[in-house]
């Protein structure tokens, strides 16, 4: 209708070549070109913002805060939730290992990396290890590691019976104190970096295999298309994807995966490898190496989490895009605020291309988390589903927030729906091999 009464306008007016108008009509002549093509870009808008799927508000995504500074006027304890070794063995590492921040200029003076407490340059005045367990190795373990570290200590967490295992998360956060920062961690955490200065009710880890952040990591293009491969190495020497047979964790040295990705269907929830078998995932190869079509991450969705908290293949796939990522030096690629200078070298830069993702009252796992003692002894007791009544219930009821610190990233290793599937995969003797050649791993 626009362009009609606009073509009326002008019928009468008699056709002369552009180069011979003057005055008026050329001005008119201008001003219909110019309001035709803001009509036709304002329609073209609208089309293209209908067509678009739907993500989450994009103000989740705040400013990022400042590079954490070692605390002065208060207590921090690491609060574990144990019971397992083969997971405590790796985290032991990050425990005792400086956070890059606050040990740069150790290890820039040439001297050996000291442990994480604060009497030695660290961020933890303790760390407290909550028995939740019955199993008598996994028990003599934990008492070995707290006898040989100064600042570890064993607290039991046993129900009316004696029995560790049948303890509730709940009732495990009745051992915190006023006028101290807990920095709860789970022990299948098998890398991480502290998470930034409390300004929340909770702070949480931006954590490589948690639901929700699955989607988020895949639309910021940290994950990349691997699948199983189809037939297990013929030699323990080909097993180790490395050069000269030895054993590495670098991705680089995996063979591409040799199916058809174009006739291939991977099940949507495909049986776990056999829990000695050691399956390695394989990269796909060029064309197909820049599309997660076909992989198990493309089941994952933001608003329903079911497939990232269930399915061993996504986990799979989220820990080798992880430890390719790590390889190649771009872990920038979680933090969401653009590459800019973010190469993992430069602890300035990278802090400050990150941001803070609000969860704005939807739910957050609590892998690894910060809270302050004084608002969770505020409002005892926690119930059994401690996740949800700090992530969630406590955020709508004192109207404070739960956001995730996308600078500090930590690896979860499996929910106890993947277990069987991940635990039957390579991958804890990849993080574990990462630990020991970084030098954390020293006892």
């Amino acid at each position: 209708m626009f362009l009609f009464a606009k073509k009326q306008r002008y019928s009468n007016i008699p056709y002369t070549p552009l180069a011979d108008q003057s005055g008026p009509r050329r001005r008119n002549y201008w001003s219909l070109l110019f309001k035709t093509f803001f009509v036709i870009a304002a329609i073209a808008l609208i089309i293209l913002t209908l067509r678009l799927p739907y993500y989450p508000k994009l103000d989740h995504l705040q400013q990022p805060a400042s590079i954490p500074v070692i605390p002065k006027d208060f207590r921090t304890v690491g609060l574990i939730f144990y019971g397992r070794r083969s997971r405590v063995e790796i985290l032991k590492c990050y425990l005792k290992a400086c956070h890059v921040f606050i040990c740069k200029q150790f290890l820039a003076n040439g001297k050996s990396i000291q442990q994480n407490l604060k009497a030695n340059g660290g961020l933890l005045d303790e760390v407290i290890f909550l028995a939740r367990t019955d199993d008598v190795d996994d028990l003599e373990y934990l008492d070995h590691l707290v006898g040989e570290t100064k600042g570890f200590s064993r607290r039991n967490l046993t129900d009316d019976n004696g029995h560790g295992s049948r303890v509730t998360y709940g009732q495990a956060w009745e051992v915190v104190e006023r006028g101290t920062m807990y920095i709860k961690i789970d022990d299948d955490i098998v890398r991480k970096t502290f998470p930034g200065k409390m300004e929340h009710l909770l702070i949480s880890t931006n954590t490589i295999n948690s639901p929700r952040l699955a989607w988020l990591h895949s639309h910021l293009g940290a994950i990349h298309p691997y699948l199983p491969e189809l037939s297990p190495p013929a030699s323990e020497v080909e097993r180790d994807g490395s050069i000269e047979g030895r054993s590495d964790w670098r991705p680089s040295f995996l063979p591409p995966w040799d199916g058809n990705p174009v006739t291939f269907s991977l099940p949507k929830h495909p049986s776990p490898p056999g829990h000695d078998q050691n399956q390695r995932w394989l990269p796909l190869p060029a064309p197909y190496d820049t599309s997660r079509k076909g992989t198990p991450m493309d089941l994952v969705q933001y608003e329903d989490s079911t497939e990232a908290l269930t399915n061993w293949a996504v986990a799979a796939q989220q820990h080798y895009s992880f430890v390719r990522n790590l390889e190649k030096d771009e872990l920038w690629r979680y933090w969401g605020g653009g590459r800019g200078k973010t190469s993992t070298a430069n602890a300035q830069a990278t802090t400050e291309a990150g941001g803070i993702w609000n969860m704005r009252g939807i739910r957050i796992q609590i892998n690894l988390i910060c809270v302050w003692g004084d608002d969770i002894v505020d409002n005892l007791p926690v119930p059994a589903d401690d996740e949800r009544y700090l992530a969630v219930d406590l955020v709508e009821r004192l109207g404070r927030s739960a956001v995730v610190d996308l600078r500090a990233l930590a690896v979860h290793f499996a929910f106890r729906y993947q277990r069987r599937g991940v635990e039957g995969t390579d991958l804890l003797g990849r993080y574990k091999k990462v630990a020991e050649e970084k030098g954390l791993c020293t006892g």
